[in-house]
């Protein structure tokens, strides 16, 4: 079945403001595995105050959570394609997983586990669209 043409498939309202908190929270939820793992000498290779300086740190800080920031406000926005968004931040963090995975093996689950809750909250958009 097609759809008219004068209707455009978005996010319900709702759902839109239910996923801009889950993505502030991920955000808040990386930014924590960061600050944890350099707190018990084991940092993420992204965020080694040892290894990049800090202009470094900031750049590489804002390319790793810029996407996230990219999801939030197409959430409020209720972009039609956020669950695309939500699962590039999925893919992003399992790599950012499988990197870490030898040097910091714990934030590595979580970060896993964060790539699964990104991954989920692109299937909880796809299923959340509506028509306008």
């Amino acid at each position: 079945m097609e759809e008219p043409p004068d209707t455009m498939v978005r996010v319900h309202p709702v759902w839109s403001r239910v996923l801009a908190v889950f993505w502030i929270l991920l955000s808040l939820g990386v930014v924590a595995v960061a600050i944890s793992s350099d707190l018990i000498g084991r940092p993420l290779w992204w965020a080694d105050e040892e290894r990049w300086s800090a202009p470094v740190l900031f750049a590489l800080g804002l390319l790793l959570i810029g996407p996230i920031v990219v999801s939030t406000v197409l959430s409020l926005l209720r972009g039609p394609g956020i669950h695309w968004c939500a699962w590039g931040v999925g893919v992003e963090l399992a790599v950012l997983a499988l990197i870490d995975r030898h040097a910091s093996p714990g934030s590595a689950v979580v970060l896993a586990a964060l790539a699964t809750a990104a991954a989920l909250a692109g299937v909880a958009a796809l299923s959340a669209r509506v028509h306008d």
